[in-house]
């Protein structure tokens, strides 16, 4: 158990602020001596299961068992109802990169086959129309989008989301029709009739190409904003099998895995981070560098996204 159990401090401790000590938290969560809590760091003295449970309900960290030779791995999910409540969905979304943005080191690696979504929260009208998409595809389309009517508490914090992000060093890799897959979903909300105010759809496009104009500059600099530990390193790779985000905080690894369109599943299982690690690593090995030197290779990309976009903004205005 000493080894979980290590791990599992490892993660209380970085889910504290600097100032908080480690020791004196856990003493005074369970009611017992500096010195006992410092054995229990140690692994000189074990947690009890009841103790284990406090611990985690306090920290909001889970402890995490395997037994000897499983390949089983605990996840966790936001459970959202048919009604898809996004505030409560965004709100959970905030609280676990506020999370990681205190955390002393941490590195987010993305792979996605769609534009990530802390990009379009820049933009009100793109944001509207990407919650719209995910909430109609789990409730099969039985709406239409005439308007970007977001509320007040939605727009803070999807504003507080990308500006976090922003904030926390990044490595994205995205697949060649990265892109591609918000302008279909455009298309077809389009074409559906679910998005019939043709100055609004001009609108989206136009900040889906804001949003690649935001990635250029990132990458032109390395970094997502004037300060240089904000660092951002962007790639390309042709195939890449599924969207994923792992966060690296030295120490121990959280990965997300999405699923139904918008929804994730969370762990923090240490052979399996470990091995999502060393795929994205191989990934990388694969791709082509937009960052930094990688000019050639970003302009032609872009090039061709750019291209994509002024053929649906044709096909738009036709209608």
């Amino acid at each position: 158990m000493n080894n979980q159990q290590a791990l599992f401090f490892q993660a209380i401790k970085s889910s504290l602020p600097d100032y908080q000590n480690l020791a004196l938290s856990i003493a005074e969560e369970l009611g017992i001596s500096t010195n006992e809590a410092y054995k229990k760091i140690r692994g000189d003295s074990n947690l009890t299961f009841q103790q284990i449970i406090k611990l985690s309900d306090c920290f909001d960290v889970p402890f995490l068992y395997s037994p000897k030779n499983s390949l089983s791995v605990t996840f966790s999910y936001l459970s959202v109802n048919e009604d898809l409540d996004m505030v409560n969905y965004l709100r959970n979304l905030l609280e676990n990169i506020k999370a990681i943005k205190k955390s002393k080191e941490k590195h987010i690696t993305i792979t996605t086959d769609d534009i990530p979504l802390f990009h379009f929260f820049k933009y009100p009208e793109l944001t509207s129309f990407k919650l719209f998409f995910w909430a109609n595809s789990a409730n099969n389309y039985g709406k239409s989008f005439s308007a970007p009517i977001l509320s007040d508490e939605i727009i803070e914090i999807s504003q507080e989301l990308h500006t976090a992000y922003l904030e926390i060093p990044s490595t994205e890799i995205w697949s060649k029709d990265t892109v591609t897959g918000t302008l279909e979903q455009i298309r077809y909300a389009f074409e559906a009739g679910h998005l019939t105010d043709t100055e609004l759809a001009i609108k989206i496009v136009e900040q889906v190409r804001y949003c690649l104009t935001d990635m250029n500059m990132y990458a032109i600099s390395s970094k997502k904003t004037i300060d240089p530990n904000h660092t951002f390193n962007w790639y390309s790779c042709d195939v890449l099998g599924s969207i994923a985000y792992l966060v690296d905080f030295k120490d121990r690894m959280t990965c997300y895995n999405r699923f139904n369109t918008f929804n994730y599943l969370k762990t923090e299982d240490h052979a399996y981070c470990r091995q999502t690690k060393q795929w994205m690593q191989g990934l990388i090995m694969k791709s082509v560098s937009f960052s930094g030197q990688g000019e050639k290779h970003r302009n032609k990309y872009l090039y061709h996204a750019f291209a994509e976009c002024d053929k649906l903004l044709k096909e738009i205005t036709r209608h």
